[in-house]
């Protein structure tokens, strides 16, 4: 059940970026807001990766790779991100952002912990789900109020 509710936010997450996408390629809206959406959607896409077909057990289990290594390679994916558009995040309830990576932060804490085997219990995979759904609505929030605020200020509905 969590999985398809995982699936269902990732997916109005992307329509509500290409939605917004479409409708700024529309309208002479600057071309940094194109590209924020566009980058946007990319990052979106590369969660939803991470987060469903989760390529670090696949690395750990056929190349020994360590998840550290791997999660390593995210942070940096999408710490670039947010160096890149920090400006634009920071002016509209940039609050909403740091929730969404705070649980997306637990979620891989819990991974990497239970991989490890750190820490074990029964529930660690209901749990990272559990802060894979926060985090997901948090960004999907995040990016809703800023569809908001872009029709607000630019009237593109």
């Amino acid at each position: 059940m969590l999985y398809y509710i995982k699936i269902i936010l990732l997916f109005t997450t992307c329509f509500v970026l290409i939605l917004t996408f479409f409708e700024l390629r529309s309208k002479k809206i600057k071309r940094d807001k194109q590209k924020f959406i566009l980058s946007s959607l990319i990052v979106t896409l590369f969660l939803a990766l991470i987060i469903e077909v989760k390529p670090h057990h696949m690395l750990r289990n056929q190349l020994n790779i360590s998840n550290l290594i791997i999660y390593s390679f995210y942070f940096i994916v999408v710490s670039s991100y947010f160096l890149r558009y920090f400006k634009l995040l920071s002016k509209d309830k940039f609050v909403l952002i740091v929730i969404s990576l705070m649980f997306f932060g637990l979620a891989n804490a819990i991974d990497l912990l239970s991989d490890g085997k750190l820490i074990d219990f029964n529930y660690n995979e209901i749990l990272e789900d559990f802060f894979h759904i926060l985090g997901i609505i948090f960004w999907l929030s995040f990016f809703i109020d800023y569809s908001k605020l872009l029709k607000r200020d630019t009237n593109i509905y």
